[in-house]
Parts: structure tokens; sequence; C-alpha cells
């Protein structure tokens, strides 16, 4: 071997061990072999929307409006006592055997989701309890307000059947109602007073409240 050789020989080993004292520097401070460059960056972006380009997550509306025949038209009347139901005939003055009738009618609103309907049973509303007690009532469907009288009523349907106590109410989710001002329904309410109602309701009064609690359906 040549002493040109041998001398560059010596310089590749001293080359090598600097490298290898630099690559294990780096991995005793934890930072890696491999030399760490600038880069390009970048970031995407998505949010939450409908079909539509620029449509956002939004929820639907249920609402269910009511028509007493009180010349409103169908409105909202969520609060009890709530609108009028109009009894006839003589309904201030009612005696034993008298059958008493009112219309009225339920309709989702423009844009609502569809919906069922319960007939809760009547609460007191300063009736005077005892004739509120004696009194029976029902509930049809399918009888316009021109056929709610006590000698159309075998044309409904019952949601609450004849000779119910005011405590009484329709079965659940009795009403349908369609989405979007679907369908009308027309509920036709009847209270008798029996005739055998005793001399001590004379003069008395009642005022029941019923509540339609409705809940939306897909």
């Amino acid at each position: 071997m040549t002493q040109v050789q041998d001398a560059t020989r010596s310089t590749r080993r001293q080359r090598r061990g600097k490298v290898r004292a630099v690559l294990a520097g780096c991995a005793a401070l934890g930072v890696g072999a491999a030399v760490t460059l600038a880069a390009w960056t970048d970031t995407e972006w998505v949010f939450g929307g409908g079909q539509g380009d620029g449509d956002t997550v939004g929820t639907s509306t249920f609402n269910v409006q009511q028509n007493v025949f009180d010349g409103v038209g169908f409105t909202d009347r969520s609060a009890t006592p709530g609108g009028q139901l109009r009894f006839a005939p003589g309904a201030t003055s009612i005696t034993p055997g008298d059958v008493i009738t009112a219309p009225m009618q339920l309709q989702t609103e423009a844009g609502s989701d569809a919906g069922t309907v319960t007939l809760e049973p009547a609460a007191l509303n300063g009736s005077d309890q005892a004739l509120f007690d004696a009194v029976t009532y029902a509930a049809y469907t399918g009888l316009t307000a021109a056929e709610c009288s006590a000698a159309d009523l075998a044309g409904g349907t019952a949601l609450v059947p004849d000779n119910s106590g005011l405590a009484t109410g329709s079965a659940d989710d009795a009403i349908a109602l369609d989405a979007d001002q679907g369908n009308v329904v027309d509920v036709c309410f009847v209270i008798t007073l029996p005739d055998d109602a005793p001399n001590t309701l004379q003069g008395l009064t009642i005022a029941p409240a019923w509540e339609f609690s409705a809940e939306s359906v897909e």
C-alpha cells in the first residue's frame, strides 16, 4: 500500500467517524436523523348544509290551528281556555233531556309537519262542580259545521263515545293531520243534560275547557 492510499483511507475513516458522531448526537437529543426542511402548507374547510348550494341545516316546524267559527278562521289559541265553542240551541238555559252541539275544526298550518292529536279530558275552568259532573258529552269527527246537530250524529265517527263524563278523553293519537294544511278535521262536540237531572242543578253554569294535545310525525 502506498503512502497516498493510506492517507486517503485515513481521511475517509475520519469523515465517517464525524458523521456517526453527529447522528449519534441527534439520536441522543431525540430529534431523529432526518434533516427538517421548510414545506408548503394548506388547509381545507367544510360546513354542514342541505342539498342545495349555500343551504344550512335547520329544523322543521309543527303547528296545529283551530277554527271555532267565530269569524276569525284558523288561528292559534294555545293557552287555556282557548277558543269558545258556540253550543246551540239554547245553551244558556238547558233543561233535563236537552242536547246541545258545537262545531270546530283542526288543521296544520302552512309549512307544518304532519301530526297526530289527542283530545284530553275537560278541565273544570270555573264550572260549578255539580253540573260539570252531571252532564254527559260526546265528540265526533266527520261532521261539518252544518251537520253538527243532534239529528245528524249518526253520520259521524265517535272520537269520544256518547254518555261519557267530561273527565273522559279520546284514544291517544285519535286524529291524524296531514302536513302543510293537507286536510281539515271537523270535530262536533255534544253536551247532554240527562233526563233525570235533579232540581238541585237549576241555575248552575259550566264552561268546560278541552285541550287538543298534538305531536308531530314524520
